[in-house]
């Protein structure tokens, strides 16, 4: 059985609604269907998002502070005053930078730029680096993407006679900064004056722009674009619009540093879309930001010499690729470092870099759902990042306790922390207690929208197209998942050293093929048989040497029944035993025998002692059963996640010859030609003589014991003189042959296929 990871929301609401949408505006029904799932009411309300264009873009004036902003920069740059825009070590620091700079430039303002490292400077306002710029004749300060918590620094500033204009989009703090202006777009706090309070910072700088120039700032749209994807802010009303148009005008005309970048990355710019900044530009930047000086971002976005923009270019998919390795080596250190006995993960190691501990501890988090803290150790000091799952709070128990903390900041899903090593064992203590007082193990499991019930045949170019029609997907307007019915799952391979997988699915109308990224660990269960399997995810285009195929992008799956993965051999060797996987044996002499071979990753359990688990993993059944009964008990009462038979015998029954009359006639001859036959010394010369197998004769020597036709004292055998005639084919050794060899025939020397129906009508419960 694979369990979802999600609920999948499959109900459809305003059916009457959807249906009015169709009839009488010809949306076509999956658009209809995804537009009020999305809760748009009016018809107005579904022309702006199905058309989303610059025009819907809110006025900028209607921003708090924006008029006095104006002003000022206005006056700094008819006195040339010495601009600096201080911005942020992410992608929407950097793009927000590259905005404001751009439109400064095009005003012809004397204006420079800093961003700060975040090893050095760290986040936000810093009073040091403040006075060093003011140091340097800076007459002006304009911050992006950051600013509303630099009370303290920009309180300084004024002091020097220095104005500060703020343009953020974070949390605001209980008490604002006196700055010359402060732009945000949650501003006034009783009552926002401007109409939508989700924009990026970009998206900020972009508006400031825009009223800079006159005019939308459409020059500047794709890098406001970026730094809205980047910045996972929800795709809705005006972020839908800059996104929409800034990768119109990257498809079209991208900027030398963009088009060098997706160069490095083999992506051609024409296909670009909101995927490509999340998956593709995004990590890239955010890339330099982590290993080394966030400013290259902001040269590659403003070059506009193409030669420039590729040694750039250059550099950042370095720094990518070195950030990749890192994340994969800490990765894998991390995941060795988990004791699954915690509720919640904390792992350190020394010498990890800071730069890459947030995404380990995504990694962690996909690879255990449990929340993950990943620590680096230095010197005495532990140095973090912390994520967490749907509905566990990780940061206020820990707010709780800032005794134990050099520093801590951030939220309920993720946070940052700077600590003791010596406080590790509380820091865990902690997390623990909290995972109970909030029922952590019972969390409900997120949702995930399903938008239809699909078959393989819907997977073509008018399906897909017409979807296309609900792009840009993100935070808030999610690409639309469909739910595919599968009869069976054929040719599973992996991808990228296990992590990932692709598969082909049968469907009642046809073959899907199947791309999960992260689902690597399935690949083995997957290639068993399952009673159903229903496959979740998104319609994707794959175009390779010019042919065009669609794909489903795996997001979860769910299987019913165990898994039956075909292991039987006739040899069974050292490597088959050291899988990860629970051995499960029928025969106690064979178990005690191998139980010391099975290895490190599996576990040996004799069949009395299975039904003390409630759930294994992949059941490995070594041997043979005693009966179809015992194995069904098995099946049916102690749960597994797979199943892997076998079914490993010595001797087979199956294939030794049934013993006719003529075998019986030879043997029964001899034993009334001989006297004080010793087994134990000659059985073998006697299988010899009679020219028959030692299975077989071992066999009816049995039988003619139970039919009193032989005695067999000390290992002597002896006639019995004038024995009862009996119906040899009734005694109970030749009956436990032929049940034997049964057995033998339905497990061991069936196809695959009749092996697995057997298995799962063994497994099925009565009602």
């Amino acid at each position: 059985m694979i369990e979802a990871k999600y609920v999948w929301q499959t109900e459809q609401p305003q059916p009457a609604f959807t249906q009015e949408l169709i009839s009488d505006y010809g949306l076509p029904k999956l658009v209809a269907r995804y537009v009020t799932r999305q809760g748009y009411q009016q018809p107005d309300e579904i022309e702006r998002f199905l058309n989303p264009d610059v025009e819907q873009l809110h006025d900028p004036y209607q921003l708090h502070d924006l008029e006095q902003a104006l002003g000022r920069i206005g006056l700094a740059i008819e006195q040339q005053e010495k601009i600096v825009v201080y911005g942020d070590y992410d992608v929407d620091g950097m793009t927000s930078t590259s905005i404001m700079v751009s439109a400064l430039e095009i005003l012809g303002a004397n204006v420079t730029y800093f961003v700060p490292n975040r090893f050095e400077q760290g986040y936000g306002p810093n009073l040091e680096k403040y006075q060093e710029l003011q140091a340097e004749g800076m007459q002006l300060l304009i911050t992006v993407d950051n600013g509303v918590t630099g009370k303290e620094p920009i309180a300084w500033l004024k002091s020097q006679g220095i104005d500060t204009i703020v343009t953020d989009h974070h949390e605001l703090p209980a008490e604002l900064p006196d700055a010359y202006a402060i732009v945000h777009p949650r501003l006034p706090v009783e009552e926002p004056s401007y109409p939508f309070g989700d924009l990026s910072g970009a998206g900020v700088a972009f508006k400031v722009a825009s009223a800079l120039l006159d005019a939308p700032a459409d020059e500047l749209l794709d890098l406001a674009a970026l730094g809205t994807v980047a910045d996972v802010m929800p795709l809705t009303d005006e972020n839908r619009v800059i996104v929409a148009g800034g990768l119109a005008t990257m498809r079209e005309d991208p900027r030398p540093g963009i088009l060098a970048l997706l160069g490095q990355a083999g992506q051609n710019y024409t296909e670009l879309d909101a995927n490509s900044i999340g998956f593709t530009i995004g990590p890239r930047l955010n890339a330099v930001g982590r290993l080394a000086d966030p400013a290259l971002g902001v040269q590659l976005l403003l070059a506009e010499d193409p030669a420039e923009a590729e040694t750039l270019a250059e550099q950042v998919e370095q720094l990518n690729q070195q950030r990749q390795k890192m994340v994969d080596s800490i990765t894998e250190q991390a995941l060795q470092a988990v004791d699954p006995a915690h509720a919640v993960n904390v792992v350190m190691g020394t010498g990890w870099h800071e730069g890459v501990l947030g995404i380990v501890a995504s990694r962690l988090v996909d690879a255990t759902g449990k929340p993950s803290i990943v620590l680096s150790e230095n010197e005495g000091t532990a140095k973090g990042s912390a994520r967490s799952v749907d509905g566990f709070d990780l940061f206020t128990p820990l707010d709780a306790k800032r005794e134990m903390f050099k520093a801590f900041g951030g939220h309920a899903s993720a946070a940052g922390m700077t600590l003791p090593v010596d406080q590790v064992p509380e820091l865990q203590k902690t997390l623990d207690q909290a995972a109970v007082d909030q029922d952590l193990a019972n969390q409900a499991k997120p949702a995930l929208m399903v938008l239809d019930t699909v078959d393989a045949a819907d997977f073509k170019r008018d399906t897909f197209e017409t979807m296309q029609v609900l792009a840009p997907f993100g935070n808030g307007n999610p690409e639309p998942n469909f739910k595919v019915n599968v009869t069976r799952v054929k040719q599973v391979k992996t991808m990228s050293n296990g992590k990932h997988i692709r598969f082909t699915a049968e469907t009642d109308h046809g073959d899907l093929p199947v791309v999960g990224f992260g689902f690597g660990a399935l690949a083995e269960q997957l290639q068993g048989h399952f009673q159903t399997i229903e496959l979740v995810g998104t319609m994707s285009e794959n175009v390779y040497r010019g042919m065009t195929t669609y794909q489903l992008m795996l997001k979860d799956l769910a299987a019913n029944g165990s898994s039956i993965m075909d292991w039987r051999t006739s040899k069974l060797t050292n490597t088959v035993l050291q899988q990860n996987a629970d051995y499960v044996f029928f025969n106690r002499k064979l178990y005690e025998q191998l139980a010391p071979q099975v290895g490190a990753k599996g576990r040996a359990i004799f069949i009395d002692d299975a039904f003390n688990y409630t759930q294994l993993r992949t059941m490995a059944l070594v041997d043979l059963p005693d009966s179809l009964e015992q194995l069904s008990d098995l099946l049916k009462f102690v749960p597994a996640q797979a199943i892997a038979p076998i079914f490993y015998t010595k001797q087979s029954m199956y294939l030794l010859k049934v013993p006719d009359k003529s075998d019986f006639a030879k043997v029964f001859r001899f034993v009334q030609s001989f006297q004080n036959v010793d087994l134990s010394g000659q059985f073998r010369q006697v299988a010899q003589h009679l020219e028959m197998e030692p299975a077989l004769l071992n066999l009816i020597f049995k039988v003619f014991l139970e039919a009193e036709f032989v005695t067999i004292e000390n290992g002597f055998l002896n006639p019995v003189p004038n024995p009862n005639k009996v119906v040899l084919t009734e005694t109970k050794p030749y009956k436990a042959f032929m049940a034997r060899r049964e057995l033998e025939k339905q497990l061991i020397y069936s196809s695959t296929a009749e092996l697995e129906a057997l298995l799962s009508d063994l497994s099925k419960q009565e009602n």
